[in-house]
C-alpha cells in the first residue's frame, strides 16, 4: 500500500490538493471526468475512480443485463457498495436463472429483493458496510452456540436456518478482511483491526465456518452425548477467551484439548462404526476450537 501526502492550497473560497499523477494515470482520470469520495465515520475520505454523477449527487444504480455471467456481477456490484441494483431482461427471466439470483440475494446480509416481475429484479442493499468487523465475528460465535444447542434438542429447522446465517456473515467478513488485506482500506464505517490481526482474524473465522459445517451434518445418540456436551462447554470457554481477550484463559483452552482426547479415545473402544465416524467428528471440532484459542 502507497501512501502520499500532500499540502493543503486555498484556491478561492476552497480548499483542494492534487491527486497522485500515478493514480490518475492508472485510472485514465482527465480534467472535467467525475470521481466519487465517501466520508467515512472515522473520518477518513475515501476518493474513488470513474464514478458518474446526476448534477452533485453521485448516481447510485446499477443495471445488469440478465444473462448467464448476472449471479457473478451482481456479488461484485454488491459488495463493491452499489446500494441499487436492477437486473433486466428483453424476455423472461427463466425460473433457473430467478431461483439462483434470489439464492445469492438471500446469502448476502442486509440485502433485499423489493420489486420483481417477468422482466425485471430490483435489489437494495441496506448497508451491510455499516456492520463493524469485529462484531460480524462475534455474530458467528453466537450463531455457532446456538448450533451446538439446536443438534442437542433436535431442533434441526433452526439448525438449517443457524448454517444459512452463518454462511452469510462468515461470506462478509471474508469480504471485510480481504479487502482490507489487498488494498488497505476498511469495508466497514469503523476501524477496528491491524493487519496482523486481519490475518488472525481470517484463519479463526475459518474454524468457526469449519465447526458450522460438522454440526450442520452430525447426528447424536446416547453413546456421543456426554462427550459432546463437554466440547460445547469447550467451544464456550474459547468464546470466553475471545470475548475477553484474554490470552491466559486461551492457553487453558489450548492445553485441554489432549484431555478431551483421551476420553473420546476411551469411548471408542466399545463403538460400532458408525459412532466412531460421528465421534471423529466431534474430536474434529475439538481441534478447531484447540486452533482457535492459539489465534486469541
Amino acid at each position: 500500500m502507497e501512501r502520499f501526502y500532500r499540502k493543503l492550497q486555498k484556491i478561492g473560497g476552497s480548499l483542494v490538493i492534487s491527486l497522485p499523477k500515478k493514480w490518475t494515470e492508472n485510472y485514465e482520470l482527465d480534467a472535467g471526468e467525475s470521481i466519487g469520495m465517501e466520508i467515512r465515520n472515522d473520518g477518513t475520505l475515501l476518493i474513488m475512480p470513474k464514478m458518474e454523477e446526476t448534477g452533485e449527487l453521485i448516481q447510485d444504480k446499477t443495471v445488469l443485463e440478465a444473462n448467464q455471467y448476472v449471479i457473478w456481477d451482481l456479488l461484485k456490484k454488491s459488495l463493491a457498495g452499489e446500494t441499487n441494483i436492477t437486473i433486466i431482461s428483453e424476455r423472461e427471466i427463466n425460473k433457473g436463472l430467478r431461483k439462483n439470483i434470489r439464492r445469492y440475494v438471500d446469502r448476502i446480509p442486509n440485502t433485499e429483493i423489493i420489486e420483481e416481475t417477468n422482466q425485471k429484479i430490483v435489489i437494495q442493499n441496506f448497508g451491510y458496510k455499516e456492520i463493524p468487523t469485529k462484531k460480524l465475528i462475534l455474530r458467528l460465535l453466537y450463531i455457532i452456540s446456538n448450533m451446538f444447542e439446536d443438534l442437542r434438542n433436535e431442533s434441526i429447522d433452526d439448525l438449517n436456518d443457524d448454517f444459512e446465517d452463518l454462511r452469510k456473515f462468515y461470506f462478509i467478513l471474508v469480504i471485510h478482511i480481504r479487502t482490507y488485506l489487498r488494498t488497505g482500506i476498511y469495508i466497514s464505517s469503523t476501524s477496528d483491526f491491524t493487519p496482523l490481526e486481519a490475518m488472525d482474524y481470517r484463519m479463526f473465522c475459518e474454524k468457526i465456518e469449519e465447526i458450522g459445517e460438522i454440526l450442520k451434518n452430525l447426528s447424536l445418540n446416547s453413546k456421543l452425548i456426554d462427550f459432546y456436551n463437554d466440547v460445547y462447554q469447550y467451544f464456550n470457554e474459547v468464546m470466553d477467551a475471545f470475548l475477553q481477550k484474554d490470552d491466559k484463559l486461551a492457553f487453558v483452552v489450548w492445553i485441554k484439548k489432549d484431555q478431551l482426547f483421551r476420553k473420546a479415545e476411551e469411548l471408542m473402544i466399545n463403538m460400532d462404526y458408525d459412532d466412531k465416524d460421528k465421534l471423529k467428528n466431534i474430536m474434529r471440532i475439538a481441534q478447531d476450537i484447540k486452533d482457535m484459542a492459539a489465534l486469541i
